[in-house]
């Protein structure tokens, strides 16, 4: 700008300059007051009494199904259990590394199909490929008081649902609000649901105050010097279904594979780990000439736990309605890590045997 140009608008804003020198002398007078009479100290010395007077922090407690520390009101909210298909054709799964509880069991033609539970504060924007009930994935929802997604099911998971008129059910083909289709895959390897959705089911089925029963206990992690040195757990359900838990001895995790991969939700974000990692033995009963089992998921049984490295051999039980419990051969409740846990079924020796040496 030129110099006629620059005293052309001063002279416009001649006023508007004034003014501010008026309110800039005005804040200086001010301030030196405040400095020599003391205001300042004051002012100070009143947020120090208001730091003081602050509310105690959120009352935290223990989440009843993860041991996750959350505000008090929400420790005991039921969960949100979603079937979610593992055959390789619906793989990369979605939303699985997010699931604080998971329940992996056989299905017909020797695939397995899991049964992941989210807690109610869980934010999640896919899940899925969501698939077909079972009679023990019934049960193992409704024991944990579980709003159930999925899509259709087996004749005996249908009849059984139908005669549970408290059981919270979301059938896709009732409900189909609650699901997308994903035109990108393939059917029946494309329905999946999110954590809104989910939570409109729930409010839709007044299960959103649903509460569970303090079946688990919790415990921080072990320090890394206090860990143990067994680094791998393999399940071998067969093929590629067969899992694999490396534990990552610096971070205190299990790291899962199937078969040759490691297990990785769909966009690449997150891997699929675990705090806990259990392996039950059970009974099953093939059904029909498709191949549909009927598992054991009452009385008792073996089972083998892996928690901060370390092996411990347990007994499980389970009455209708409840959660499975867990326990050492003494007698005494096995006490989880804080965080994720997953429940590997075994229906037949073979699976079992080799986790005992």
């Amino acid at each position: 700008m030129d110099i006629p140009s620059l005293l052309e608008t001063i002279k416009r804003f001649r006023w508007q300059f004034a003014i501010g020198a008026v309110l800039l002398v005005a804040v200086s007078v001010g301030g030196l007051y405040l400095i020599f009479s003391g205001k300042t100290r004051a002012s100070r010395d009143e947020k120090k009494d208001i730091a003081i007077t602050l509310p105690p922090p959120e009352d935290l407690r223990e989440r009843y199904f993860d041991g996750v520390m959350v505000p008090a009101g929400m420790d005991a909210l039921a969960p949100r259990a979603v079937v979610i298909e593992n055959h390789p054709d619906a793989r990369p799964l979605s939303g699985v590394s997010q699931a604080s509880l998971v329940i992996e069991a056989p299905v017909e033609g020797s695939i397995t199909r899991l049964l992941a539970f989210f807690a109610p504060s869980t934010t999640v924007m896919e899940v899925g490929p969501v698939r077909s009930a079972r009679p023990y994935f019934v049960d193992w929802a409704d024991a944990w008081n579980a709003t159930f997604f999925h899509v259709g099911g087996s004749p005996e998971a249908l009849e059984k649902i139908q005669s549970m008129p408290s059981f919270a059910d979301v059938n896709e083909f009732a409900y189909a609000r609650y699901f997308w289709r994903d035109a990108g895959r393939d059917a029946p390897h494309n329905v999946y649901t999110r954590e809104s959705l989910m939570d409109e089911a729930v409010i839709k089925k007044e299960q959103a105050a649903a509460k569970i029963d303090d079946a688990w206990h919790f415990k921080d992690m072990a320090s890394s010097t206090e860990r143990g040195d067994i680094k791998k757990i393999a399940v071998p359900f067969g093929g590629s279904f067969n899992v694999t838990w490396n534990f990552d001895s610096e971070r205190g995790v299990y790291v899962r594979s199937q078969g040759a991969n490691k297990q990785i939700d769909r966009g690449g974000a997150n891997q699929v780990e675990a705090d806990n990692v259990i392996v039950i033995k059970t009974e099953q009963t093939v059904l029909d000439s498709v191949g549909r089992l009927r598992i054991r998921t009452t009385g008792n049984g073996q089972a083998i736990a892996y928690r901060d490295g370390k092996r411990f051999a347990l007994r499980w039980n389970r009455s209708a309605g409840q959660p499975i419990r867990f326990e050492s051969t003494d007698g005494s409740e096995f006490i989880f890590n804080r965080g994720k846990t997953w429940i590997e079924v075994a229906t037949n020796d073979s699976v079992f045997a080799g986790l005992e040496r």
